[in-house]
């Protein structure tokens, strides 16, 4: 019964790990794609010339 008991709580343990990485890989691949769209606004604007209100 014990080995039973400790089964589970890997199986549980395991399953509470992926979930956090998941999250966290979403996290990332969240701030990839924002980073992406600045850098590509960036590049935009200075293939146009703009250099700001400056």
């Amino acid at each position: 019964m014990n080995g039973l008991f400790i089964i589970v709580v890997l199986i549980l343990s395991l399953w509470s790990i992926t979930n956090t990485l998941q999250k966290l890989t979403n996290k990332v691949l969240e701030k990839q794609d924002q980073q992406t769209q600045l850098l590509e606004e960036i590049k935009a604007n200075m293939e146009s010339g703009g250099h700001g209100d400056k």
